[in-house]
């Protein structure tokens, strides 16, 4: 919770210096992304009684809508649905049915970056996140949603005429994580920070 709260004061006080700093603006954009998903479970299973095997299975998509300022400073906002995290076992001590997270995520960041003269922008992200972890069975894992952070880095690339006038498309690769803990109420086990995170290709149009 800490973290987050940092975060957000960080958030907000970079967007205040760099829209009073603006000296153009791009307006909204709209696009959407497809990736891969990973996850990092911070060694949630690995005190079980038999083996368990956590696994990304399906592919990342999201939805982006954001407000450029200027060159340097973008707020951004985004759907995320990493698709099935799968827990499964080959042991036949293993409880019977399937159990499953389908995370989705709704994050507000901050997008800070450069626009060259060229077109090409690199950026980072960093903001917060609300998640929902969507679990097959309810509540394993003590809290089925909560708060978390989101960062990230990539290269965007808004082609341009040459009347030096840019188009209303861009295309982005980026990576992007979200951190979060996760409070089991098991004492061996304790709290376990995980990580969600995709590398991906993005389309965004501008208005």
């Amino acid at each position: 919770m800490k973290t987050t709260m940092m975060v957000t004061t960080a958030l907000m006080s970079v967007l205040m210096v760099n829209t009073a700093s603006a000296n153009e603006s791009r307006g909204f954009y709209l696009g959407g992304a497809i990736g891969t998903s990973g996850i990092d479970d911070g060694g949630l299973v690995e005190k079980s009684l038999v083996p368990i095997e956590v696994k990304a299975e399906d592919s990342t998509y999201k939805i982006i809508a954001g407000y450029q300022f200027n060159n340097i400073a973008a707020i951004e906002a985004q759907y995320t649905n990493y698709g099935d995290i799968n827990f499964s076992s080959p042991s036949p001590l293993y409880p019977s049915g399937k159990y499953s997270w389908t995370p989705t995520i709704l994050s507000l960041s901050a997008n800070l970056g450069y626009t060259f003269a060229n077109g090409i922008r690199p950026f980072g992200i960093m903001g917060v996140t609300s998640i929902d972890l969507n679990e097959s069975t309810q509540n394993i894992s003590g809290s089925d949603n909560g708060g978390g952070v989101r960062y990230g880095f990539g290269i965007e690339y808004t082609p341009y005429n040459p009347y030096e006038t840019y188009i209303d498309v861009s295309f982005r690769l980026g990576y992007e994580a979200d951190y979060f803990t996760i409070e089991t109420g098991v004492s061996e086990v304790g709290d376990k920070d995980i990580v969600l995170d995709s590398y991906y290709v993005a389309v965004n149009f501008r208005f």
